[in-house]
């Protein structure tokens, strides 16, 4: 048999609390498995080793009294074994048997009798057991134990109280110990176990709460019932004229916390579990006893001689409160890691403790803290300080924090304002204040040195800003917040990628920006706005994907739609040249084949020579049937090359449904204008005014071009762009050019000729002052013989003028014209002699020139 005795002692990992000296020069502070006195700074300057203690001090903290509860636990351990014999038989093996007989050993049959001994161990028998024992001692603030005595195993302490001559100490059991100097000097015994003890001022008269609800005054052996609550007493406190007050806790439906025995009620109460000390309630009280506080859930209320004076929200729910010594000065530890602190009902400070604040202590002014946080605690001294706001008035209250090392304090502040910071290097700096689309922005931070209450105020000052909605992110800079002119840059081209696409990448292009709603086609990446209430400022860009994929010289690829998609798979636009606002976006380009249709000029297809088509759509080719250059010079249409033979040949509008590649070539021939000036006409082709160049036009005029009476007026000669072309009617001329084809005229005059003798034309048109080149017809006659006439001219019988043979009469105006007949003498001298008949002759020649004379002098 072995006995084990194990000591259980705890470190000091939790379930802690701390207790208060008058100044907080030194604190106490309780955990698991050690009770220890800190300095101000945290130092330790005493330790003692105990378990799970129980602490207590009086009013002044000018000692401090111990419950320590060790156990004792003891194991008891046997060991045990069955032993058992089992009868059977055994068949040995030939060469076993072979063995044994080499050392002279016989066996007369293989199959002999044994017997098996097999000894079971069994699992050890445990018996355990508990010893458990509390431990009272009193000690200076120091530490020195001024005595110290054991109350034996059967006391079971739950409670402690001090008034540094007596120790009273309350049971499980419901028993009241009070000890004096090391010895029980009485015991009292109640009905329920013992939740709280609490000596009066004076330290004459002690006050028990219990389990039950009721609050005892233990005189000796004696006790006398003061009052009850409903539930557990979890809070207990003597004023300063001795009465006792206390907190109840009870839970039915809802948690609640009655303060007796003022008969006040608080709904959701708070229970805390945590602790060595536990349960206990939130629950504090001055030491001028006019201020009791207790917390609820959410909220601090403050107790003025049984009255409700005022009430302050929590952060979180609270887990301790402490009081200075009037009640001007109120801390709060909150599961939240926050221990806030009122002055007068004001929130003058909130330190940011970053775990559950488990435990306080103050000291009388409420100016030196000391707060648990689990399983360390944190001393702070104060100093108040005023600070005065700056800001315009929508941004009050402004909230302020104030850093000491790795101490964090809040403070909300809505004009001058007494707030207690730590005594220690400090930064007061302003918090950043959101009023949805505004805010108020802290101007500077303000680092001092505390070391007392500062007379200065401390100014923190703010400006208000506004919110700037910036799009798209990622692609815009510029600030969130501002006031006046505030500055933006977006990134002119970003690439994103493209899907299910011909291409693999596409471009955002900045192409403007919104501006509240007005849009700016201003493409540039920079952009002021100057901001005066809260704006949004968005840069747009236009989505843009190759226009065309070339395939080969005929086939390509034709953007027809672009689908915008953003990070989630949503689409956010769509259009041939989306437009958005947004990023990261990734796009689909919808592509439709084309194929290239052409033609050749003067022709066109849709409006043009050359077109991208889309596949499936129709095509309309049109020719005009002429095109005129205004030169004189034309084509004309005579068909389309490879529809020979076709309906369409000679169609003006040919339409096509675009299957592929196509072209029509249009044929025209060149036709060159032939202007005649009237009456001249194209006698051939006739009345033709273009004519196909190389063909032949035969040209004539009528004939005589315009006759009055014996005058008239004919063709003189043809005039082709301005040069001689004959006189020939009608006139074959080639075109291989305009032409302009006009014409010079001559006057003609009808002359009418007489003869006594021989043929004559008895009339003919002659050009005005051409020459009458007639004779008669013989120019010489007999008549009668002997008598020979010799034409000799003509005479203008309106005149008298004789034109001799050969001259010819000059025609001037239409006239008559006479034929001159002179007798030839000869054959006159031959027959009649020659005397006479010359002198007849010479008569007659000297008659006819007297006669011409006379006529040429009338003449002139």
């Amino acid at each position: 048999m072995r006995l084990l005795l194990v000591v259980l002692v705890l470190a000091a990992v939790g379930l802690a609390y701390v207790l208060p000296t008058e100044a907080l020069d030194t604190f106490y502070w309780a955990s698991p498995g050690a009770v220890r006195v800190l300095g101000a700074d945290g130092a330790s300057l005493f330790s003692l080793d105990a378990v799970f203690p129980l602490v207590a001090t009086d009013a002044v903290g000018k000692c401090f009294a111990v419950a320590n509860r060790p156990y004792v636990y003891y194991t008891q351990t046997q060991g045990v074994a069955v032993t058992i014999s089992i009868p059977t038989t055994a068949t040995l093996s030939d060469d076993l048997i072979n063995a044994l007989r080499q050392y002279g050993v016989s066996l007369t049959s293989k199959t002999v009798p044994i017997i098996l001994n097999l000894t079971l161990p069994l699992p050890p028998v445990a018996l355990a057991g508990v010893y458990k024992s509390t431990l009272v001692s009193l000690h200076t603030p120091y530490g020195y134990p001024l005595w110290a005595t054991s109350l034996g195993p059967q006391v079971n302490a739950t409670a402690v109280a001090t008034n540094c001559v007596d120790v009273a100490v309350g049971t499980m059991g419901g028993e009241v110990y009070v000890l004096r100097n090391g010895k029980v000097v009485s015991k009292a015994s109640l009905p329920s176990p013992v939740t709280a003890l609490a000596y009066s001022r004076d330290g004459g008269a002690l006050y028990a709460g219990t389990m039950g609800g009721e609050v005892y005054k233990v005189e000796g052996s004696s006790v006398s019932k003061v009052f009850s609550c409903p539930g557990s007493v979890l809070g207990l406190a003597v004023l300063l004229d001795g009465s006792p007050v206390a907190a109840c806790f009870s839970k039915v439906d809802v948690p609640k916390v009655y303060v007796a025995p003022y008969g006040l009620e608080f709904a959701p109460a708070v229970a805390v579990e945590y602790g060595i000390d536990t349960p206990r309630v939130p629950f504090a009280v001055s030491q001028n006893g006019e201020w009791v506080f207790v917390g609820t859930f959410g909220e601090l209320v403050a107790i003025r001689r049984g009255s409700v004076a005022w009430r302050a929200p929590l952060p979180a729910p609270p887990l301790s409160v402490y009081s200075s010594g009037d009640g001007s000065i109120v801390a709060v530890g909150t599961l939240g890691g926050h221990v806030v602190v009122f002055k007068e009902g004001r929130e003058v400070a909130r330190i940011s403790a970053g775990r559950p604040v488990t435990s306080l202590a103050a000291s009388f002014n409420g100016r030196a803290l000391a707060y648990e946080t689990w399983d360390s605690v944190t001393p702070v001294r104060l100093a108040s300080v005023r600070i005065v706001p700056d800001a315009p008035q929508q941004c009050l209250p402004v909230d302020v924090v104030v850093r000491a090392g790795e101490a964090v304090y809040a403070y909300s502040v809505s004009g001058a304002q007494d707030v207690l910071v730590p005594v220690s290097k400090i930064s007061v700096e302003p918090q950043f204040k959101y009023l949805g689309d505004v805010r108020c922005r802290p101007l500077r931070n303000v680092t001092l040195e505390v070391t007392g209450d500062l007379a200065e105020h401390v100014p923190v000052r703010y400006a208000l800003e506004y919110r700037i909605s910036v799009e798209p992110a990622g692609l815009v800079r510029g600030p969130a917040w501002a006031s006046g002119p505030a500055a933006f840059y977006a990134e002119p081209r970003v690439e994103i990628p493209v899907y299910n696409s011909p291409v693999s990448t596409g471009v955002l292009r900045l192409v403007g920006w919104v501006v509240d709603g007005r849009r700016l086609d201003v493409p540039t990446p920079s952009l002021t706005v100057n901001v005066d209430k809260p704006v949004s400022v968005k840069a747009v860009y236009r989505v843009e994907l190759p226009p065309y994929v070339q395939i080969n010289a005929t086939a390509r690829l034709r953007l027809d739609l672009v689908v915008v998609f953003d990070g989630s798979g949503n689409v956010v636009a769509s259009g041939p040249a989306p437009e958005v606002s947004a990023y990261p976006v990734s796009a689909q380009g919808v592509y439709v084949p084309q194929a290239l249709v052409s033609t050749s000029w003067p022709a066109s297809v849709n409006g043009s020579t050359q077109l991208w088509a889309d596949v499936g759509s129709t095509v309309v080719f049109k020719a005009p049937e002429f095109y005129d250059f205004r030169n004189g010079t034309r084509l004309a249409f005579v068909g389309w090359a490879g529809l020979e033979f076709t309906p369409e040949e000679r169609a003006l509008e040919v339409v096509r449904t675009v299957q592929g590649p196509l072209s029509l070539r249009p044929k025209y021939v060149v036709q060159y204008r032939v202007w005649t000036a009237p009456p001249a006409y194209v006698a051939n082709p006739p009345n033709a005014t273009w004519v196909e160049r190389g063909a032949n036009v035969t040209v004539s005029i009528p004939t005589p071009i315009e006759s009055r009476g014996n005058v008239r007026t004919v063709l003189a000669q043809w005039v082709i762009n301005g040069r001689p072309a004959g006189s020939q009617v009608p006139l074959v001329v080639r075109v291989d050019r305009p032409l302009n084809i006009t014409y010079t005229t001559k006057r003609q005059y009808l002359v009418y000729f007489t003869s006594a003798y021989g043929q004559v034309p008895p009339q003919m048109w002659v050009d005005e002052g051409g020459v009458a080149g007639v004779v008669p017809t013989p120019m010489d006659v007999w008549s009668p013989p002997p008598l020979h006439w010799v034409f000799a001219g003509w005479r203008d019988k309106a005149t008298g003028t004789v034109y001799n043979y050969p001259q010819m009469p000059v025609v001037v105006a239409s006239t008559t014209f006479e034929a001159v007949w002179s007798l030839d003498p000869v054959p006159l001298v031959a027959v009649g002699g020659g005397a006479a008949g010359a002198a007849f002759l010479v008569w007659f020649i000297r008659r006819r020139r007297l006669a011409k004379l006379t006529a040429e002098v009338e003449k002139l």
